[in-house]
């Protein structure tokens, strides 16, 4: 009798797990940059999809506090301290975002001990508001105190704002926060209204505009000359005179809804940068290809 024997052999998959177990699911690298601060950190091995808690920040900068990680060197925060965070399939580094924690109540002290840049060496601060509401008389005084500063400063001395974590508050007050020579604004999730001159002669290039905003009032964003980028809600209904007015470098407007929605929009156009920008909404574009 012929006896027929029969081998098999398992070869490998490529991370080195036999074809009948699961899959070991791979491994990418968290390193964090200084950007700018002192100290060292070592890189942080996270598993595909699995979410994981961030180390503990070690850096430090003199004169400034730590307030999170963004995903560019020059980019807002994205992951606060210590944060949970799932890596995707690539090596990621994140970089250290420096700058200052304030209250309502010591915002205009702590503002006002900032130091200045030179034209040599601008300086850029990050301040970022802890509060979760800011009262209409809080965010005037928070604005004056930063219009201060660059007045003192010769405006070698820029501005990031930070509302994010001002969960309650639903209105940037009229010429809250004008002529503050801000370079970054992020605007909290409850925001439904930015009032009358509110953000106005300001130095940002690209802006957000929350999901929950209704109404833009007149001259909101008047001569933000360096803005050439905007997001705006589908919730958004109505806009008001010359809030886009002198905004000479507004190309592009990424309209969160339709442009059934965006025709049923109240614009007032009078001198007016908005209508002719590139206005990319979720079934077509207007003004461009």
């Amino acid at each position: 009798m012929l006896t027929l024997s029969l081998a098999f052999t398992f070869t490998s998959c490529s991370n080195g797990s036999s074809s009948d177990s699961d899959d070991e699911k791979p491994t990418y690298t968290v390193t964090f940059d200084p950007n700018g601060g002192t100290g060292t950190m070592n890189p942080q091995i996270f598993v595909y999809g699995e979410p994981q808690k961030l180390s503990p920040n070690k850096f430090t900068m003199d004169g400034r506090d730590f307030l999170g990680w963004a995903k560019t060197s020059g980019g807002n925060i994205a992951y606060d301290d210590s944060s949970e965070y799932t890596i995707g399939a690539a090596d990621v580094t994140l970089y250290a975002v420096w700058g200052k924690f304030v209250t309502a109540d010591n915002a205009a002290t702590v503002i006002a001990g900032l130091e200045g840049g030179t034209r040599e060496n601008l300086n850029v601060y990050m301040i970022k508001i802890t509060n979760k509401i800011l009262s209409a008389e809080q965010q005037k005084e928070i604005g004056t105190a930063i219009k201060t500063v660059a007045n003192k400063t010769n405006y070698y001395t820029f501005f990031s704002l930070d509302l994010s974590s001002a969960t309650e508050l639903t209105e940037i007050s009229e010429e809250a926060f004008s002529n503050c020579r801000l370079i970054g604004l992020i605007l909290p999730n409850s925001l439904e209204t930015i009032g009358i001159g509110a953000l106005g002669h300001n130095r940002f290039e690209e802006i957000v505009i929350p999901g929950n905003v209704k109404t833009i009032g007149d001259g909101g964003f008047e001569e933000c000359s360096y803005l050439t980028e905007i997001t705006l809600p589908a919730n958004l209904t109505s806009i008001g005179a010359s809030a886009f007015a002198g905004c000479v470098s507004l190309k592009t407007v990424n309209y969160k809804g339709t442009q059934a929605q965006w025709a049923q929009i109240k614009i007032d156009v009078y001198y007016d940068k908005l209508t002719g920008a590139k206005i990319i909404c979720t079934d077509g574009v207007i003004n461009g290809e």
